[in-house]
């Protein structure tokens, strides 16, 4: 069975991580034959040629829609399935002629002005594209499929979570109790992240560092809000880092405190590291930890994530058990192959039906 992935392939994020870590995961299947077709070249599409999975690129720039939905249609014509992983995607593979599917990754961002605009035509054909031909829309986390099966009914809609490769198969992490201080955030920095509140949280933590991974247009009023807050001393920023995860072992716990999230890889590579999460009110982060490897928080009160912080990152007893408990989560419910099994299945269902 041959799947095609459509991705933009422009960032190197959540979204892209995923996407890489289910094509190899489905590379070594023996049921599906997956390949990508990406809109930029970028970090995914070096990374996919190294691991042999098949690839190309139908640059989007300087290119009008009906071209671009043209050339896409040709690359596809004799894949059995195509997953789309975006609007645009999504789009594309509506307009493609082949069976299609698409993943959810997240909510759309809030925007304001002419972005919102925007964004807002951009959702209206993703969503009209899903409900009108997609065979099923995948959901990440249990809160995005209740949000689509109000969006797109509930008969198109599947839930599957991501999944990694293990990062610390062959490797021995170290003991929570041996790690400094030190806490981090992995993430863009865009306003729906909430990495002020980190810093703010940090601030008020006596002698606890935290590392800052990730760019974007908020990182310097980051670093002037962190000299205001008096702990730049404590406080770094790493900028992007496209495998952050060996990081992540020499943290005490992963702060996520972002406006919402979907099924966030970060959570699961901290996880896989043995390193418990700490979290606002996210559903789809809470599903993730089922109660073990982390703490979700009931607001985003800044007293409310230094009052936590300042005990998570302190307490060695609680904190090595909460570091086995994350590594024992992510065996059991977000490994690569088990996320490649689910979405062998959900192909074979989909395709099966339409045989029928």
């Amino acid at each position: 069975m041959r799947v095609v992935h459509l991705v933009s392939g422009d960032l190197w994020a959540g979204r892209e991580v995923a996407t890489f870590q289910l094509l190899c995961a489905l590379a070594a299947r023996a049921d599906v034959q997956p390949a990508a077709v990406l809109l930029n070249e970028g970090e995914l599409a070096q990374r996919l040629r190294k691991a042999a999975v098949p690839v190309v690129i139908e640059s989007e720039s300087g290119r009008s829609f009906p071209a671009l939905a043209r050339a896409v249609r040709n690359r596809v014509a004799d894949a059995a399935l195509v997953h789309g992983h975006g609007y645009k995607e999504d789009v594309l593979a509506a307009c493609s002629g082949r069976p299609w599917i698409a993943t959810q990754h997240g909510r759309p961002e809030p925007f304001s002005g002419s972005a919102y605009l925007r964004s807002s035509v951009y959702d209206w054909l993703d969503r009209t594209a899903q409900r009108l031909s997609a065979r099923r829309v995948v959901a990440v986390s249990r809160e995005i499929e209740n949000w689509l099966v109000s969006r797109v009914g509930a008969r198109r809609v599947a839930r599957a979570s991501n999944g990694i490769a293990d990062p610390a198969r062959d490797a021995a992490l170290p003991a929570w109790r041996e790690r400094p201080l030190r806490v981090g955030v992995v993430a863009r920095l865009f306003p729906v992240k909430g990495v002020d509140l980190a810093l703010a949280a940090v601030a008020g933590c006596r002698d606890v560092e935290l590392e800052v991974v990730g760019d974007g247009p908020e990182r310097n009023r980051l670093e002037r809000l962190a000299s205001t807050l008096g702990a730049s001393e404590r406080i770094r920023f790493t900028g992007f880092e496209a495998d952050p995860v060996l990081r992540m072992a020499s943290w005490r716990l992963l702060l996520v405190p972002s406006l919402h999230e979907g099924n966030p890889i970060a959570v699961l590579e901290a996880l896989a590291m043995g390193t418990p999460v700490l979290a606002g009110p996210l559903p789809g982060v809470a599903e993730i930890l089922a109660g073990r490897g982390g703490w979700t928080l009931a607001d985003r009160a800044v007293a409310t994530w230094s009052a936590a912080l300042d005990q998570h990152v302190r307490a060695e007893g609680a904190g090595d058990a909460a570091s086995r408990a994350a590594r024992d989560r992510f065996l059991e419910a977000f490994t690569a192959e088990r996320a490649a099994a689910q979405m062998a299945a959900l192909y074979h269902a989909v395709l099966g039906a339409a045989s029928a």
